[in-house]
């Protein structure tokens, strides 16, 4: 054969293995599968808490306090808080407390109307704290409701309740049974 014919036939066969590889496309393991999910989306597989429902229940319950009236009545002044590690009172201990604190203190920083000072501070104005509360329900075959709160209290420094603004999350699960 020419060396004309041998690189047309050349070619062909590369276009038909392209084709081919297009066409089959090696198979990956399920396993080694990955996706991206959008860190606001908030998919549950079971009753638990994600980083998600952290960011918008700790989000939603200090701007609920940033735009009450108590803390418009402070005006230009930038007042110091202190904000305490929030309480776990669910039946869940794997709840990362911290994560709560660090979004609640972030979103007041953010907003620029208050100081925030280390809990050993002996000069500052308020002490916020904030707790975190579930309820489990059963119901009928064998469905499942967790209704959780964040709460969170400001007391000045006589130890006076003087704001509380609080989030509710309710998580259902519903089992089936496969036989």
């Amino acid at each position: 054969m020419n060396k004309h014919i041998q690189s047309s036939v050349f070619v062909v066969s590369l276009g038909f293995a392209l084709v081919a590889c297009q066409a089959n496309p090696p198979k990956q393991p399920s396993s080694s599968r990955v996706s991206i999910v959008d860190s606001k989306e908030r998919v549950h597989h079971q009753t638990k808490l994600t980083t998600a429902d952290y960011v918008a229940l700790s989000e939603t319950v200090t701007n609920k306090m940033l735009v009450s009236s108590l803390v418009r009545k402070w005006g230009g002044d930038k007042p110091k808080l202190i904000a305490a590690i929030p309480l776990n009172n669910t039946d869940n201990e794997g709840i990362r407390m911290k994560d709560l604190h660090d979004r609640i203190t972030e979103t007041i920083l953010s907003s620029e109307v208050a100081a925030i000072v280390d809990q050993s501070a002996t000069n500052f104005d308020y002490i916020i704290k904030s707790e975190l509360t579930s309820t489990r329900q059963y119901g009928e075959e064998g469905k499942e409701l967790v209704y959780y709160t964040l709460q969170l209290k400001m007391f000045t420094l006589m130890g006076e309740l003087v704001g509380q603004w609080s989030d509710d999350l309710a998580l259902a699960k519903a089992r089936k049974s496969w036989y």
